[in-house]
């Protein structure tokens, strides 16, 4: 039986009107706004690895079409692994028409692009559609990475709330005598050594 699906993303990125630009590489910082500093097709977060490794992906490909390799609403604010993944493969000749409802590419700022991916309980993001399926292979979505950033992720908020449960104990009185309150700090330290991973994960 397969797990719940959640989003792969944690919020659908909405590029804002920016004023024009002579190079593509001077729209970062907008992209990394409007992207809310995460990969717009995988969602893992710049936040807890190397930014250089985050790169500006066109949409439609500036190789095939480069009229359109300025033009910021072409732009996707993208790790590594999904742009390089992607690369310039466009199904077409037409930059407006991304796929043919079984191959190609959604553009990830519009609602319907998570209705083509789903992330499982544990992490894996697989394809709910041909499309889905197609850019999972294409944009190497299966790695093993971004199962692991996203469970990097959740295992910071539940450290959060250890945190806050050791302040609460250590304020009751009860931090020289409660096993409940060494074993949450040894989760908080353990944590944090295997949020490493995060560190060397563009290495």
């Amino acid at each position: 039986m397969m797990a719940a699906a959640i989003t792969i993303r944690s919020a659908l990125p909405v590029r804002a009107t920016v004023a024009a630009k002579t190079r593509y590489t001077l729209y970062r910082a907008d992209l990394r706004r409007d992207f809310f500093q995460a990969c717009g097709y995988c969602g893992d977060s710049d936040e807890r690895i190397d930014r250089i490794g985050f790169h500006i992906d066109h949409f439609a490909p500036k190789a095939l079409f480069p009229d359109l390799a300025l033009v910021y609403e072409n732009l996707v604010y993208a790790c590594r692994f999904c742009n390089v993944g992607k690369s310039d493969h466009w199904v077409g000749t037409d930059p407006a028409v991304p796929n043919n409802g079984k191959e190609g590419f959604v553009d990830p700022c519009t609602a319907d692009y998570e209705q083509h991916f789903e992330r499982l309980a544990d992490g894996r993001i697989v394809g709910r559609s041909p499309i889905g399926i197609y850019a999972v292979k294409r944009l190497r979505l299966h790695l093993l990475r971004h199962e692991l950033l996203w469970n990097a992720r959740r295992m910071r908020a539940v450290r959060d709330d250890a945190d806050a449960l050791i302040t609460a104990l250590e304020q009751e009185g009860k931090g020289d005598t409660s096993e409940a309150l060494d074993l949450l700090k040894h989760f908080r330290e353990l944590t944090k050594s295997i949020e490493d991973y995060e560190f060397r994960a563009n290495n």
